[in-house]
């Protein structure tokens, strides 16, 4: 296979080179784990975030929190972390700034341990301003900090300053199995991150109840007592009985709370809700258990009924609502809803008198991200990869900034450098704050005026962290995958690379849904171990298959009722394409993943025998069936309704199929793809004789983060050589 002329030249121009006259330092794997947030990170502006209604930008430099502006305005100090500790008096400092939420101009407010402070620039004072329980959970500040929501147990409560300061107590049903207020409804899925909402005015909270006494308790062992204690948990399994969540509205004048009639299937996705701009109802997106069908309904807050029904959307396949609608403040009759009922992630313009007034986006590109209106709303700002080619996707690998005009749906793109943009607009919509990386450029933030997107200023241009340490290259470009689609790949190559030599290959997965390994940004989107892993004599190779994200609805929906068929083809394809490479030994071949790259790692171990003499698998699903109801049921629909796709998708049962080392690693607590799923494939191995590796790690959940990773990787690595044994 050939790479065409245009390919390999972007590949070259944008691949990221060290040369060897530069490097003096070996790259550790100590400090490839331990440091790569830190050390070996970019140079960023933390905490950068635009002061409402200025021209004025914040961000946190040094232990100092700064301000600055368009033009020739200087950076002028706000505050210290000296000044924040003395405030404090705390008996151990805190070692760095909290971040800072702005309310006004002179005003923000900031939280430490269960305490919210507030700081008048203008006065230079620190005020305490409210004390939660040191035990307070999923605390949600209203928009002015008058009113913070939080939770004890599984009881919602709320501390006020309005009148007097207070404590409400709004829910006194709390139990095991009956949660108030958390973010654990639907299990973070179909766009759930709390469980909380404050109305514009603060005067209402809408909020989750959720009851899962009927789904079955599953047992995690806690050794860190003495003897072991157990944890349970509520786990519903696909194809059995889920949770029940409702919606309750509390008025904090009345002190009385109105549940909405949302009506049966109990077992029913309640989501993207919404209040309305005059705070008399709320909007709740129904989406069925099957996920094939949504309605946007809205309710009357004060009697709890429904009043409307804006819309209905169906799909074949599934649909996953994220976002909930987003009103216009100059004409509240009308807001934004998201969709890729297209085939991509787009928004669209309804009224709700009227229903949809325009598509406002369109194309073959993903709408990643809105980023704000400016002040007349009549220009939308949003994130969004670029133009997507199926014979050329290169443009998923890119997130750039876009103004679309509300009246007409006409998109510019304000940036034009290549790589991955982040945006944040200022109140009156006439700058952005541009956050990029590309693989030539570490890290940049802009200041550009929104009218054509012009750099006006350049706040910080960072340093290449990895200049004085030796690494290789890493190049990205697509390769023939299943379907006549071409697929994005990335391969890293160790700096001294020879082409006349032939190397070992260490593929890297994950190739599941809302995950993209692969974009143009700092390292290609590689993790710093994988250069590391380069300098110890492989090649680290790639693929975004079908299924992966911000490739369009059909692109992601190809692993409909067949989790680890589709996927497992394209990373074969990847395998294909390497072994025409002269310089790549396809009899030493590994493979590691985690989570879904757990199970796409034992997949190719057992579907594709012989292909990897090694593999390593973190946190694996075995089988679909023993995973969650709100994210395996929307690929594969039940067991009962689709068995013969979870028989081919189980692994257990053709553990006998696998030839080469496999090594597991699950987390001891893990409570999101639970223990059990490793064992199940370790006593099948053992009832039909088949050797492997097992590794717990204690105490630790799906992910195994702290200075414990390093622990990790040198397992993961140390296991890998000993089989393929590479040569630097």
């Amino acid at each position: 296979m050939s790479l065409s002329r245009s390919l390999v030249s972007a590949l070259l121009a944008g691949a990221l080179a060290f040369t060897a006259s530069a490097q003096q330092k070996e790259l550790t794997l100590k400090d490839a784990v331990l440091k790569a947030g830190t050390d070996l990170a970019p140079q960023r502006l933390s905490g950068l975030q635009w002061i409402p209604n200025t021209d004025t930008y914040c961000f946190v430099k040094d232990s100092l929190l700064l301000k600055g502006g368009a033009g020739k305005m200087a950076d002028v100090p706000v505050l210290s972390l000296k000044e924040v500790n003395d405030g404090l008096k705390r008996k151990e400092a805190i070692k760095r700034l909290p971040p800072v939420t702005w309310t006004g101009a002179n005003l923000f407010y900031f939280d430490v341990d269960s305490i919210t402070y507030q700081y008048d620039v203008s006065k230079k004072a620190m005020l305490s301003h409210m004390a939660l329980p040191s035990n307070a959970e999923h605390q949600d500040h209203d928009a002015l900090y008058t009113q913070t929501a939080y939770t004890l147990g599984n009881d919602l409560y709320i501390h006020t300053t309005r009148q007097r300061e207070h404590t409400l107590r709004v829910t006194n049903d709390g139990a095991d199995g009956i949660i108030n207020g958390a973010s654990t409804v639907h299990r973070n899925e179909y766009g759930v991150e709390k469980g909380t909402f404050w109305s514009p005015n603060g005067d209402l909270l809408a909020f989750y109840r959720l009851d899962e006494t009927m789904v079955t308790p599953y047992q995690l062992e806690d050794i860190s007592t003495k003897p072991s204690t157990f944890n349970s948990i509520r786990y519903p399994m696909a194809g059995q009985t889920s949770h029940h969540a409702t919606i309750g509205v509390f008025d904090t004048r009345t002190k009385k709370t109105v549940f909405l009639n949302t009506g049966e299937p109990k077992d029913q996705y309640l989501t993207n809700l919404a209040w309305a701009p005059d705070q008399k109802s709320f909007f709740v997106v129904h989406l069925n258990r099957a996920t094939d069908h949504l309605r946007v309904v809205q309710y009357d807050v004060a009697t709890g009924k429904a009043m409307k029904e804006l819309f209905e959307e169906k799909d074949a396949k599934w649909l996953e609502p994220t976002h909930s609608m987003q009103f216009l403040k100059s004409d509240p009759d009308k807001y934004l809803w998201w969709s890729q009922r297209d085939g991509f992630p787009h928004l669209y313009l309804y009224s709700l008198s009227k229903g949809l007034v325009r598509q406002l986006t369109t194309g073959n590109w993903v709408v990643k991200r809105v980023i704000g209106l400016d002040a007349k709303e009549a220009n939308l700002f949003v994130e969004g990869t670029g133009l997507i080619d199926p014979k050329d996707p290169k443009g998923a690998t890119e997130t750039q900034l876009y103004r679309v005009e509300i009246a007409s749906g006409k998109t510019t793109r304000l940036t034009e450098e290549a790589g991955t943009h982040t945006g944040a607009l200022n109140t009156n919509g006439r700058m952005l704050l541009d956050t990029w990386s590309s693989q030539s450029v570490p890290g940049k933030v802009d200041l550009r005026e929104t009218a054509s997107g012009k750099p006006l200023k350049n706040l910080l241009t960072s340093t290449n962290p990895l200049k004085d340490h030796k690494a290789g290259t890493i190049e990205l470009f697509s390769i023939p995958g299943e379907n006549g689609d071409r697929l994005n790949a990335r391969l890293i190559k160790p700096s001294g690379f020879d082409a006349s030599r032939k190397y070992p290959v260490l593929f890297y997965v994950y190739n599941g849904p809302h995950v993209q390994l692969i974009t143009n940004s700092f390292l290609g989107g590689a993790s710093h171990w994988m250069l590391q892993a380069a300098e110890r004599g492989y090649l680290v190779f790639t693929v975004d298959g079908h299924g992966s994200d911000n490739r369009g609805r059909d692109f992601e929906q190809a692993i409909h009722r067949q989790l680890g068929t589709v996927e497992v083809k394209d990373q074969l394809h990847g395998v294909a394409y390497l072994k025409d490479l002269p310089y790549v030994d396809d009899k030493r071949m590994a493979v590691h993943g985690w989570s879904f790259g757990g199970f796409m790692t034992t997949s190719l171990m057992v579907k594709a025998p012989g292909t990897f003499q090694v593999g390593v698998a973190g946190g694996p699903v075995m089988d679909w069936s023993m995973y969650e109801v709100m994210y395996t049921e929307r690929y594969m629909d039940t067991p009962q309704e689709n068995p013969e796709g979870y028989a081919t998708s189980a692994l257990p049962d053709k553990c006998d199929k696998l030839q080469g080392d496999l090594l597991l690693i699950h987390g001891g607590i893990d409570d999101v793809v639970l223990p059990e799923h490793s064992y199940a494939f370790i006593k099948n191995s053992v009832s039909k004789g088949v050797q492997l590796d097992f590794f717990v790690y204690p105490g630790h959940p799906h992910n195994v983060r702290g200075k414990d990773r390093l622990h990790l990787m040198t397992k993961v690595l140390d296991h890998i050589d000993r089989v393929i044994q590479p040569k630097p």
